[in-house]
């Protein structure tokens, strides 16, 4: 059972001791069992409607949204304007990018004390996270942020950002360009010595990373 379903059955019992305790029991009754409050049957049907609206929302990373020179429903401005909502996967970013070199640990390190938007909890991407803001664009264009991104200081100059995933080589980690080139120029395996930015991602999962 997911955790919404066990939010709704949760509430579900929970609601119905309070009417159990706190209402008085009337209405209709039957040989087969004891009545059946109408206030009870009320909040059933509201938790029925509930559970179908829950059953209706996607996973956010099945989402294809758009996000171009017109209109960006894709990106949401949040915690006061110092992070950026990504609705196509959950995540939450920094809006203004640090780009102070780190090495890897040190990019790890920096975004588990950040505290963008006044919130904690942080941490360094893993490479698919930073990869999912990579848009395809038509016509052979090569894939960069999309057009209409609300992020500011991000480095499109070919420098290359930490992830917190390691390489399939000892003593390296994966990194990312926004800059030009192909995937396979703008994703690299570098030593973790280097000195590189790491931008800090909030939500999602992250490996242990320092145990790579």
């Amino acid at each position: 059972m997911c955790r919404k379903e066990l939010f709704v059955v949760g509430a579900a019992i929970v609601m119905v001791m309070a009417m159990v305790m706190f209402f008085p029991v009337t209405g209709t009754t039957d040989s087969l069992g004891p009545p059946t409050p109408p206030i009870l049957n009320e909040v059933l049907n509201k938790l029925d409607n509930i559970q179908g609206q829950l059953d209706n929302i996607p996973p956010a990373w099945s989402q294809s949204l758009q996000c171009d020179a017109t209109a960006c429903p894709r990106f949401e401005l949040v915690m006061n304007g110092a992070a950026v909502l990504d609705h196509e996967t959950g995540l939450v970013w920094q809006r203004v990018v640090n780009n102070a070199p780190w090495t890897w640990a040190g990019a790890i390190n920096q975004c588990k004390y950040v505290n963008t938007g006044e919130r904690w909890g942080w941490h360094l991407p893993t490479v698919e996270q930073l990869e999912s803001l990579i848009a395809r664009r038509p016509g052979g264009v090569v894939p960069k942020l999309p057009e209409g991104h609300p992020f500011i200081d991000v480095l499109i100059d070919g420098s290359y950002y930490w992830t917190a995933t390691s390489y399939i080589h000892p003593g390296e980690a994966y990194v990312l360009s926004f800059g030009p080139g192909s995937i396979l120029d703008r994703l690299q395996g570098r030593n973790k010595e280097e000195l590189r930015p790491g931008w800090c991602v909030r939500g999602g999962q992250m490996y242990d990373a320092l145990s790579n």
